[in-house]
């Protein structure tokens, strides 16, 4: 087993020093549950937790409430009791209760993300470790372009579509609104930004209706904070008389658009409202 050290800091607050941990988990690094801890007086305390408490015995997948027992107090996740028929699989004995007590030390038990050594600093719910480790922004991911294979982490994507997805593609700057031209034949654009932050402006077609216009970034490995403004815009002139269609809203992640499908927050420009090529303005 092994533990954490909760430091108190010359504020009032604390941050966690992590031992070396006997558990490896994918990644590289190691994984420490810690117990956070609140009491005053400047105190170190430590706390010590085996990860095999916090595992089903059956699936050895991290348990998450509600957590049941049998009578002699045996756990394991929902999904194995039922499969067991609600029988316990150490003494056969029936599940009759919850482990409240369980139940409380997993809602306070937080590890570092499976991706703390490419940047992500969040401390994360052991329970619900995984679930944030499939839309780590700093994980392995599949390229968003429509039959492209390749796969990165955060801090590698600038480099892949400068080399493969070049075409379409402009250079931005923060604050300063770019006038792109989406062909007919474009599905995405490709927006480089200063750094190495990207983003990819995406076209769907709705049948029957129009145009979808989304604005997804790609990667922002340098930034604390991944919230980005952006203004999409689209401007028409007929009979000497200018229409327009506006959105302002915020980026989000790319891990959020299913490759063919209108997804989220997007810009409608209806059938007929522009040419086949649709100049777009875009802010961000």
């Amino acid at each position: 087993m092994r533990g954490m050290m909760w430091r108190r800091t010359p504020n009032g607050g604390g941050e966690p020093s992590y031992p070396p941990s006997e558990r490896e988990i994918a990644g590289g690094e190691t994984s420490n549950p810690t117990i956070r801890n609140e009491t005053g007086g400047g105190k170190e305390i430590q706390v010590t937790v085996d990860p095999d408490l916090l595992d089903c015995s059956i699936c050895f997948e991290p348990l998450c409430s509600p957590v049941n027992q049998c009578e002699h107090g045996h756990v394991a996740c929902q999904s194995c009791w039922s499969k067991l028929q609600q029988k316990c699989h150490i003494c056969r004995a029936p599940v009759v209760s919850r482990s409240i007590a369980l139940e409380k030390i997993l809602e306070s038990v937080h590890v570092p993300c499976t991706y703390a050594h490419l940047g992500c600093c969040k401390s994360v719910s052991y329970s619900q470790r995984q679930v944030h480790t499939d839309a780590c922004e700093f994980g392995l991911s599949l390229c968003p372009i429509p039959e492209c294979a390749h796969k990165a982490s955060s801090g590698e994507w600038w480099e892949h579509f400068l080399k493969d997805h070049l075409d379409p593609s402009s250079y931005y700057s923060y604050g300063q609104s770019i006038s792109i031209l989406l062909n007919e034949e474009d599905l995405y654009y490709t927006l480089f930004g200063p750094g190495d932050d990207l983003f990819l402006l995406v076209k769907e077609s709705i049948p029957n209706v129009g145009i979808a216009l989304s604005l997804y970034y790609i990667d922002l490995p340098h930034r604390d904070q991944n919230v980005f403004p952006y203004e999409l815009k689209v401007v028409t002139w007929k009979y000497c008389i200018g229409s327009s269609v506006q959105l302002n809203s915020q980026a989000v992640s790319i891990k959020g658009w299913k490759r063919g499908e209108v997804c989220g927050t997007y810009l409608l420009v209806p059938l007929g409202f522009t040419e086949q090529n649709i100049e777009v303005h875009v802010c961000l």
